[in-house]
């Protein structure tokens, strides 16, 4: 039960420390090591917040993809699906893996959590890219 209400106010802590101003995020997010935890939070801050779009898109394409289901758009909504649960999975994990200390306050890592946050600044470059090329793809398709 713990670990639970810790996971929460962890994924609570995160989904407030996106609401910093985007335009500086992105700006900075180039300046920043990705491989600090500050990098790491800079790149999900800059992604996150595009979660919502995911989810507009998500809604927007359902009945296309509904009406053909191997067309383009089920795929694409398919992709968005992909995207948003690869954000969450990131999310539990790099809860599971940290402190809170650790992930808002900046306290000093081991040398096996350097290691680990590593693998973690991989992983979100990745959820980063998989959420914007879906949400492009997606875009595209509800232009046509």
């Amino acid at each position: 039960m713990k670990k639970i209400v810790i996971l929460l106010s962890l994924i609570t802590s995160l989904a407030v420390s996106c609401k910093g101003e985007p335009s500086k995020l992105n700006t900075e997010t180039k300046a920043i090591n990705p491989y600090t935890m500050e990098g790491v939070m800079a790149v999900h801050d800059e992604v996150m917040p595009k979660m919502g779009q995911i989810a507009k898109l998500s809604s927007a394409l359902k009945p296309l993809a509904d009406a053909s289901p191997e067309g383009p758009e089920a795929k694409a909504l398919e992709d968005l699906k992909v995207a948003h649960e690869a954000m969450m999975t990131w999310m539990k994990e790099i809860g599971d893996t940290f402190t809170h200390e650790e992930i808002m306050k900046g306290t000093a890592l081991s040398d096996e959590k350097k290691e680990a946050l590593r693998i973690e600044a991989d992983k979100i470059a990745e959820v980063k890219d998989l959420m914007l090329k879906s949400i492009a793809s997606a875009e595209a398709l509800l232009k046509e």
